[in-house]
């Protein structure tokens, strides 16, 4: 080969590997599982300008990860209405930012704004306040030394989805409250799992009391069948029908090292991996075993408050979200067979205390905040 011809060589060589790294770093910009399989299947193609490597070999994986790739691209299409026109929609969505955590993620320090526009109309728009330890701020109206503690646990509707500092359901409880300090470790997505990971990790951090607040679809994040659950503490009830800590949820293969969130969420979007999660993972049902693992997370969460002398009181909401049996009474009479101090937060009409997708609105919080005040009255007068 002739030095123009070498030359000519090394630029193309050049050009297709700065093609495969770009295609690499869109996919990870835009979280798109199928630019991510389009890129390693470009990537194995790069490996033919290379005389060392078995072509035989190079030419069976291609294969194997071009037929892939096009079957994501083929359910993708399918399955999401895509405009070719790029026409401008007047959607506008601005989430809030996560970082990494031994919990799975939790919210970035700082002041973050959650919007939502669908079709010109402004559905959520509010702003939380972050704090150093990526938990929500509760604010106080006074700055008075508090000598005691609630704490607050769950996912979004104990967090404050879609509400300001100023709305959520642990800030009713500090207004009615003055001289208690209530600390809001609630997470969007969070469950009990992450609870009992939090107080395994720093139980420094229990005070007098400590409230959960839960539904029906936290057996289902317990039992690691949501995608949001990627890199989130892991618990099972293995054959001695003991709760033991297994790693990290929905990890694959290596389910003990903890992957970047970024990890999940691309993976997550895999059109194959969203069938196969619907056909076997069945996501959207509680089984036994879901139910025996939630149950058998609380226990260990009541477990380790009372040997701390602490109090635990689970608030529970009823939803509608499985109707495929009485779930919620069947948790219930499981609740009075462990002995767990609970409390039923549900309130009716649901569509009247609700702000969106099933979250609290303000007026519902001030409603549970109460139902709450009074239980935390008669624990403190026993």
């Amino acid at each position: 080969m002739d030095d123009t011809k070498f030359r000519n060589f090394l630029f193309l060589k050049l050009i297709f590997f700065s093609s495969v790294t770009f295609l690499f770093f869109i996919s990870y910009i835009l979280k798109s599982f199928q630019l991510l399989s389009l890129s390693i299947t470009s990537l194995i193609l790069l490996g033919f300008f290379f005389k060392r490597i078995n072509k035989n070999f190079l030419l069976i994986l291609f294969s194997i990860s071009f037929v892939f790739t096009f079957i994501e691209f083929f359910f993708f299409f399918t399955n999401h209405k895509v405009d070719f026109l790029l026409k401008k929609k007047d959607n506008i969505l601005k989430d809030v930012k996560y970082q990494k955590s031994y919990l799975g993620y939790q919210p970035a320090p700082g002041i973050q704004n959650h919007l939502i526009i669908s079709n010109g109309k402004t559905i959520i728009d509010s702003t939380y306040t972050i704090g150093k330890d990526g938990f929500r701020v509760t604010p106080k109206e006074s700055n008075i030394n508090f000598t005691k503690g609630i704490n607050f646990f769950g996912g979004s509707y104990t967090f404050g989805w879609g509400l300001n500092d100023h709305e959520t359901l642990p800030y009713f409880l500090q207004k009615n409250l003055k001289d208690w300090n209530v600390k809001n470790f609630a997470v969007n997505g969070y469950g009990v799992h992450q609870m009992l990971a939090h107080i395994e990790n720093e139980q420094k951090i229990l005070k007098e009391i400590n409230i959960l607040i839960t539904a029906n679809f936290h057996a289902v994040r317990s039992s690691c069948k949501t995608n949001y659950s990627f890199g989130t503490p892991k618990y099972i009830i293995d054959d001695n029908q003991n709760l033991r800590r297994s790693g990290y949820c929905r990890n694959l293969l290596l389910k003990e090292f903890q992957l970047p969130k970024i990890f999940g969420s691309i993976i997550n979007r895999s059109e194959i991996k969203k069938l196969l999660d619907k056909v076997f993972t069945k996501q959207n049902d509680i089984n036994s075993k879901d139910i025996d693992i939630y149950i058998s997370i609380i226990k260990k969460i009541k477990k380790l408050i009372n040997e701390n002398n602490k109090e635990f009181v689970v608030g529970y909401i009823e939803t509608n979200f499985y109707d495929s049996y009485d779930i919620d009474d069947i948790i219930f009479e499981k609740f009075k067979n462990e002995n767990i101090d609970y409390i039923n937060l549900s309130l009716e009409p649901k569509k009247e205390y609700e702000l969106y997708n099933g979250h609290p609105n303000k007026e519902g919080n001030i409603k549970r905040s109460l139902i709450i005040l009074e239980h935390i009255k008669t624990l403190t007068n026993k």
